[in-house]
């Protein structure tokens, strides 16, 4: 193939003992793995692994740049065809974050040319006696806690393993403080992983317009990052902390079917699980321990069952500049989510490191029951109104003197009604719920179903006195299928 240089990005990439590092634009970034994970795998995996890293890192930066595509200096990655899916699934909720066109986006990344190095895409599948471990995707949000705590209910040894973002400026400070602090108290392996290609999303420092583009594919870049070390400890299990809400779509203003979190969603969980089972030849899996659980239910189980791990929960990008200071910024809609839904439950945000109070008229904005003027990513696509609406009426229970939660008593849809109570019970039946959820191994799902079951059933609401809400699952007879997922 003929083509004007000038008009392409040049993607080259080399390792090393402890790297993998990616030259764009005349400028170097890496990827910093411990030596004793990277060095005990062998030249094949290696090459498998940069390969794909380089192509999940980089595919969609000529969108940004303005070039017809990109010229590597790897062989054609065995699962271009996994990301190609992701981000496509991807662009219309990207579009709609950037207020670009959903037709423009999918148009102009279905056009983009990928130019490899000759020759045959490079290849690897090993099997392996695995071993009862699992490497967690741990950012010390709330999900790889309660995660983290399930694994410890079901005897399977956590590996923690966090990837440093940097343009999430203050972060790092913050996780850093609470994995050494955890790690000390409980006695688990950590690591935490420099990830200078992570700069590719810091606009500023890049150049570049700011943009969601390339975040919606992050944890399948994360999978090639994460399979070192579940070849390193021989693990059974990859698991991500993604819950029930990562399903839900909506329609965009174009007609775009649109996830705005696509790669957490069970479907792609259980592609990305497909993936590794190809490689490890059936020896490994991947999966989410919290998919059956909304997000108000994780806090509460978290919360409620687990303190001595929820203490740890950092759930804020820490970007603001009180960021520097505080591990919470108090400041986004992130924040006024997680203290709603600490509020609904009972527990005090000061006991987190919330250092002022979000229910105050500041801050109405950040809630998208309130019209969500300075919301962004989930929040600003509704989809989390009902939760948010339903955490704010169980708060308003706790202190209904409020002035915050008096305004939103006025607004509520649980109104004291027939209609009302029907709806308020609906709502609680779900997202207190436990609900089938395909992308966890067939053969622990029972046991995180009945664990969750026994967490959730005492009832949090004394609302026109709530029935007891049906909260078990039973798994139908898998005939004794092994390959069920």
């Amino acid at each position: 193939m003929l083509y004007h240089k000038n008009e392409y990005l040049e993607v080259k990439t080399f390792y090393d003992n402890k790297l993998i590092n990616i030259e764009l634009n005349n400028s170097n970034f890496n990827v910093i793995f411990p030596k004793e994970v990277w060095n005990c795998l062998d030249t094949e995996i290696k090459d498998f692994i940069t390969d794909n890293i380089a192509f999940t890192s980089t595919n969609y930066l000529p969108l940004l740049y303005k070039k017809k595509g990109i010229v590597y200096n790897t062989r054609n990655p065995v699962f271009e065809p996994y990301l190609f899916m992701s981000t496509m699934y991807d662009l219309p909720s990207s579009a709609e974050l950037d207020s670009k066109s959903n037709l423009d986006y999918i148009r102009d990344y279905f056009n983009l040319d990928f130019i490899f190095k000759p020759g045959d895409s490079r290849i690897w599948s090993k099997s392996f006696e695995p071993k009862k471990k699992a490497i967690i995707s741990f950012t010390s949000g709330k999900e790889s806690l309660l995660t983290l705590a399930v694994c410890l209910e079901l005897g399977i040894e956590p590996i923690l393993v966090n990837v440093i973002e940097p343009s999430n400026i203050y972060e790092h400070k913050h996780r850093s403080k609470l994995l050494e602090e955890l790690s000390q108290e409980f006695g688990i392996k950590y690591y935490a992983i420099h990830h200078d290609i992570g700069l590719f999303h810091h606009s500023e420092y890049m150049g570049l317009r700011n943009t969601t583009l390339g975040w919606g594919t992050q944890l399948l870049h994360y999978f090639f990052i994460y399979l070192p070390f579940l070849l390193k400890f021989k693990a059974k299990y990859l698991f991500y902390g993604n819950e029930f809400s990562c399903n839900k779509e909506i329609f965009t203003t174009e007609g775009f079917r649109a996830n705005y979190c696509f790669d957490q969603s069970s479907r792609w969980t259980l592609q990305m699980d497909n993936m590794l089972r190809l490689l490890t030849r059936n020896s490994a899996r991947v999966g989410s321990l919290v998919g059956p659980l909304n997000e108000i239910a994780i806090i509460r189980c978290l919360h409620e069952y687990y303190p001595e791990l929820g203490k740890y929960q950092l759930s804020c990008f820490c970007d603001e500049p009180i960021g520097k200071v505080q591990r919470w910024c108090c400041n986004c809609s992130k924040c006024a989510r997680t203290y709603a839904f600490l509020k609904a439950i009972g527990v005090d945000p000061k006991k987190l490191g919330f250092w002022t109070d979000m229910f105050s008229e500041n801050h109405k904005e950040l809630y998208t029951v309130f019209g969500g003027e300075k919301t962004y990513g989930f929040d600003s696509s509704g989809m989390g109104r009902e939760e948010q609406e339903l955490a704010l009426f169980l708060a308003a229970e706790k202190d209904p003197y409020n002035k915050f939660l008096k305004d939103y008593m006025q607004i509520t849809p649980y109104i004291n009604s027939s209609e009302g109570k029907k709806r308020f019970k609906k709502d609680y039946s779900h997202y207190f719920g436990v609900q089938e959820y395909e992308a966890i191994p067939y053969e622990i799902r029972q046991e995180v179903y009945d664990l969750f079951s026994k967490i959730l059933e005492p009832p949090l609401s004394s609302f026109d006195k709530i029935e007891e809400l049906p909260l078990e699952i039973t798994l139908p007879n898998p005939e004794d299928d092994s390959n069920l997922n």
